[in-house]
C-alpha cells in the first residue's frame, strides 16, 4: 500500500479545462434602443401635458379675475346710470338754472323738438 500511495502522488493530476462561457444578454441592443426611445417620447408627452395643464390653470385664473372685474364694473355702471337719472330730472335742471345761474323760463321762446 505504501508503494501505491507513492505512485498515486507522482501521477500528474489532470486539471479540467476551463470553459469560457459566452452568456448572451437576454436584452439586445435594438430592444434597449426601442425602450429608450419609448421612455424619451413618454417624457416628452408628459412634459407637454404638464405644460398644457399649467397654461389651462393660468387661463382659468385670468378668466376668474376678468369676471370679477366685469362684475365690479357693472355695479359701477348701474350706480352711474342711477345718478344720470337723478341729475337729469327736469325740475332739478330748472331749479339750478333759475337759482344758481340766474336764468328765467320764457315760454314764448321755447320750441319743442321731437326726435
Amino acid at each position: 500500500m505504501v508503494a501505491r500511495k507513492i505512485e498515486e502522488q507522482h501521477q500528474p493530476q489532470i486539471q479540467p479545462k476551463k470553459r469560457i462561457r459566452h452568456v448572451r444578454n437576454p436584452i439586445t441592443t435594438g430592444e434597449k434602443a426601442i425602450v429608450g426611445l419609448i421612455a424619451f417620447v413618454t417624457f416628452i408627452v408628459l412634459g407637454f401635458m404638464v405644460n398644457n395643464f399649467a397654461s389651462l390653470y393660468t387661463m382659468n385664473q385670468e378668466n376668474y379675475r376678468l369676471e370679477q372685474t366685469i362684475s365690479q364694473q357693472k355695479q359701477v355702471n348701474e350706480g352711474l346710470s342711477l345718478q344720470v337719472v337723478e341729475l337729469s330730472a327736469p325740475d332739478r335742471i330748472l331749479h339750478i338754472a333759475s337759482e344758481q345761474l340766474g336764468m328765467s323760463l320764457d315760454d314764448n321762446k321755447v320750441k319743442v323738438v321731437q326726435n
